[in-house]
């Protein structure tokens, strides 16, 4: 069954009402009608199964068949901070992100970064992103959509990887330590932060800055990989080292 999003003040008792745009997909686009059965959760992580009692061109009404509580925490909390990409590649990272149960993801803008976005612009994209990481949370059926603090500076998005447990940042001119044994030396960490460079990559100095805020420097491999590529295999091997994939 389709997933969706509720807000939570339109759930009453065991009735919910659905309008604007999540309302406009379910029945215009899928074609879900009265009688019809869906999944919902709501923005405290909530979770429902419902269904369709009656529906006009703009809202529907739907009654609560189940309810259960958010998702418990992660046993493992990775919060992935990556160099802001041209285009939409950030829109591609958030939604492999997303699907790979990534807690927090912060954009972040350094000395190599290529965009260079004023307020407004960031406004904008910080809005795209959140509409990102809602759909892909709903395409792959989980209740936890990721924090996304906005597009910070390389100063901030250190800070806001600090309370990190283990903490990576990595380099493509690191070849002495690969990331396989950068995790076995970490334990039973509870929260990681992976530091990815936009497509230019980290100079020595932002790295050496990285390190003096905790951060272990590592590879992955001998190619260089680009940086939507880069984040999601790194995404990938950190929840495949803690049994999350």
């Amino acid at each position: 069954m389709p997933t969706f999003f509720v807000n939570r003040a339109k759930v009453q008792g065991d009735m919910a009402v659905l309008s604007g745009t999540e309302a406009g997909h379910m029945l215009r686009s899928l074609r879900l009608a009265p009688g019809d059965s869906f999944f919902a959760f709501d923005e405290e992580g909530k979770r429902y199964r419902m269904r369709i009692l009656e529906a006009t061109s703009r809202s529907l009404r739907a009654e609560v068949l189940e309810s259960w509580p958010p998702e418990p925490p992660p046993e493992v909390a990775v919060t992935l901070l990556v160099g802001l990409p041209k285009a939409d590649k950030m829109d591609f990272i958030l939604e492999k992100a997303t699907e790979l149960g990534c807690f927090r993801v912060a954009p972040f803008r350094s000395s190599r970064t290529i965009p260079r976005l004023d307020a407004q612009d960031a406004r904008r994209r910080l809005a795209r992103w959140e509409r990102v990481v809602l759909a892909a949370a709903k395409q792959c059926g989980s209740s936890r959509v990721p924090e996304i603090p906005g597009l910070l500076s390389y100063h901030d998005a250190l800070a806001f990887g600090a309370a990190a447990d283990g903490r990576i940042v990595f380099y493509e001119g690191e070849g002495r330590f690969g990331l396989k044994n950068i995790l076995s030396d970490m334990g039973e960490a509870k929260r990681v932060a992976l530091l990815i460079g936009p497509e230019g990559g980290f100079s020595e100095d932002e790295v050496q800055e990285a390190e003096r805020a905790g951060f272990v420097r590592a590879g992955l491999g001998q190619r260089i990989l680009r940086v939507e590529t880069a984040a999601i295999a790194a995404v990938s091997m950190v929840m495949y080292h803690f049994g999350k994939l």
